[in-house]
């Protein structure tokens, strides 16, 4: 079954709130202040079964000029709206206004209903229904048909049931079915054993039965303890429907008419949008640059700054991109609309769409911030994709994000950036979180790595690679894109990683000149000394004749080639030396068994200094195994030898 939400809109006392009663049999003014008045003032709630069998969610909004927050609440979500004229007293203030509303909120499926038609003559209906169709021209509702009805004697409410069915399918749009759901509240009450219960449109996707969301600005999760559609429980509901939602986790005494639910992956706010605003030709003033207004997405309002980025001030009826800058961060997506009004609430000022909802702040007046703005408004997806990569202050973007850009499914993003990444647009990157990067920003990053390690050689020929850590601060990384960058290269064998450094694989350490000289002594040094060799300092003052540093970046390129091995902490030994001496104290053990400190002291011809860190050493190692005040060798040391 297909589901639809109509919505009226039109001029208080022009019949709107009848038209749905005689459409539908329930009576949407449920205060009793709105019915001893004879005006609505909160949103009314009905539903009923078209012709065709599709069910219609419909909407009475208010039309007093005090309630217009009320009448953008219950126009979001609208896919069908029945524009109502009274034939009577024809085209009113509020008729204009929800009119610019509904022109700005892009809503272009609708139904021009002149109503009341029993209480005229023809030529007066006539009259009346000219003007009427004459107001629509230039708006989205232009090619909107018209019908006469009476909600008093039924004339024409078969008509226009025939005609809701119609329009219907110029509204069926299947990307709703897998675009973000986001539930604007519209209503909130308590019902009695069953907790907090929130009412509204159901934008994109499906809402389950015992789902967790996100309900913001609050940042509370919540759980779903039960889904009603149309006053019956369902386990669950979908784009395009009203919906209730009873709430655990929070008290309706914490929700309020504009919070949002959403999924929790999906629940990132923002504070700062670009945008494509039209300024009505109605607004009796230009905006200027910071002009405080008062913003409205979904059922939410707050209040915002203009920020004019390439002009001092916008005339009614142009169209400008400027960026608002919100009071209280809110859900955003690209492509939402919105209505702004001044701050005390008299005009609607403009609307427009949003471009980008994770704008960065811009210079004004810069042809670099003009340019970007206009590749913002005209990008198509591809494109999109490329601006949000280019200018992401992270290199790697979750995929998840670009849900806030792209109304695909999961699987459609996915196949969509597969497509990118076949024309080498795009990177995607494997792991627990989906990540993807621009291609070209990619390759930059790569060859800004091995550009600073060849110059790191370079400049340090005897190091064995540069830290880690240093070179992500150089190159300007966060933690996760350098990750992937490197094992990136690591896995095209351009880099290798030895543990805290990064080397170029075409590096080895070289050994020239004077260096080449100081390494031939030092391991002179060593050699002679055996098992009795000098600490660092020491061999510094007996190679006095080189400067000090030279004589330590060699002695640790020494080391880092193997050449020496680190026995204790200060203790190096030559490796042939190692070698000899380990050699010779498992052919002692093999013909005798055991051997004590005081016994290979003696074998090595050193000192107890020596004799102690080099045993514990080779226990280390598993070449021997210390038992009380001796040692033997490991059976796998004996199977070796």
């Amino acid at each position: 079954m297909r589901h639809v939400i109509i919505g009226t809109a039109g001029h208080v006392d022009h019949g709107k709130t009848a038209l749905i009663r005689a459409l539908t049999g329930i009576e949407t003014d449920r205060l009793k202040e709105e019915q001893e008045r004879g005006l609505s003032i909160e949103l009314g709630f009905a539903y009923f079964n078209l012709p065709d069998g599709s069910r219609a969610g419909i909407v009475d909004v208010p039309g007093h000029e005090r309630f217009i927050r009320n009448m953008l609440s219950g126009a979001y979500g609208m896919d069908i709206v029945l524009f109502v004229v009274d034939a009577k007293e024809g085209v009113q203030e509020q008729t204009l206004e929800h009119l610019e509303i509904l022109d700005l909120l892009g809503i272009s499926t609708g139904i021009l209903v002149i109503t009341k038609v029993d209480l005229v003559d023809s030529g007066a209906l006539a009259e009346s229904t000219e003007m009427s169709q004459e107001m629509l021209v230039g708006t989205t509702l232009e090619s909107a048909p018209t019908v006469h009805v009476s909600s008093i004697t039924g004339q024409g409410i078969d008509e226009l049931k025939q005609m809701i069915v119609d329009r219907v399918d110029a509204v069926a749009k299947e990307e709703s079915r897998f675009a973000i759901p986001r539930l604007y509240v519209d209503r909130v009450f308590t019902m009695q054993g069953f907790g907090a219960v929130v009412t509204g449109t159901l934008i994109g996707g499906t809402i389950q039965r015992e789902q967790r969301l996100m309900i913001l600005p609050q940042g509370r999760e919540v759980r779903v303890r039960g889904v009603q559609v149309h006053n019956q429980s369902a386990e669950g509901a979908y784009a395009g429907q009203r919906t209730a939602l009873n709430l655990s986790g929070i008290a309706a005494e914490e929700i309020e008419r504009g919070d949002v639910l959403c999924p929790i992956g999906f629940s990132e706010a923002t504070d700062n949008i670009d945008v494509s605003l039209n300024l009505l030709s109605s607004f009796p003033r230009m905006l200027e640059h910071w002009t405080r207004l008062r913003f409205y997405l979904g059922t939410s309002e707050t209040f915002c700054r203009a920020i004019l980025l390439v002009e001092d001030a916008v005339l009614p009826g142009d169209t400008a991109q400027i960026q608002l800058r919100l009071e209280k961060p809110i859900l955003a997506f690209r492509g939402d609309r919105f209505i702004v009004r001044d701050f005390s609430a008299q005009y609607t000022v403009g609307g427009g769409q949003i471009i980008n909802p994770f704008a960065p702040r811009h210079k004004r007046f810069t042809e670099e911030t003009l340019e970007l703005l206009d590749d913002w408004e005209r990008a198509n997806d591809a494109e999109v994709v490329d601006l949000v990569l280019a200018q992401s202050p992270q290199l790697c973007v979750s995929e998840d994000f670009l849900h806030y850009y792209l109304r695909y499914s999961d699987a459609g993003i996915r196949r969509f950036l597969k497509e990118l990444e076949q024309d080498q647009k795009v990177v995607s990157w494997s792991g627990g979180t989906l990540l993807v990067s621009a291609a070209d920003r990619t390759e930059r990053a790569q060859t800004e790595l091995i550009n600073a390690l060849e110059t790191f050689h370079d400049q340090n020929p005897l190091a064995p690679g540069q830290n880690v850590a240093q070179l992500r601060l150089q190159i300007g990384l966060d933690e996760v894109a350098f990750e992937k960058i490197v094992a990136s290269l690591v896995r095209k064998k351009q880099i290798a990683k030895d543990g805290n450094f990064l080397r170029l694989t075409s590096h080895h350490i070289q050994f020239s000149g004077e260096v080449e000289a100081v390494k031939k002594k030092i391991e002179k040094v060593f050699l002679d000394a055996k098992l009795n060799t000098p600490s660092l300092g020491e061999l510094t003052a007996q190679l006095s004749e080189y400067p000090s540093q030279s004589i330590q970046e060699t002695f640790y390129a020494l080391l880092n080639l193997g050449r020496f091995i680190k026995i204790s902490d200060g203790l190096f030994i030559h490796a042939d030396t190692f070698d000899k001496l380990s050699k010779l104290l498992t052919n002692y053990l093999g013909e005798n068994g055991i051997i004590t400190v005081a016994e290979f002291r003696e074998l090595a011809q050193t000192s107890r200094k020596y004799a102690v860190p080099f045993l514990e050493y080779c226990d280390g190692q598993g070449i021997t195994i210390r038992e009380e005040n001796h040692r033997r060798l490991r059976k796998s040391a004996q199977r070796e030898s």
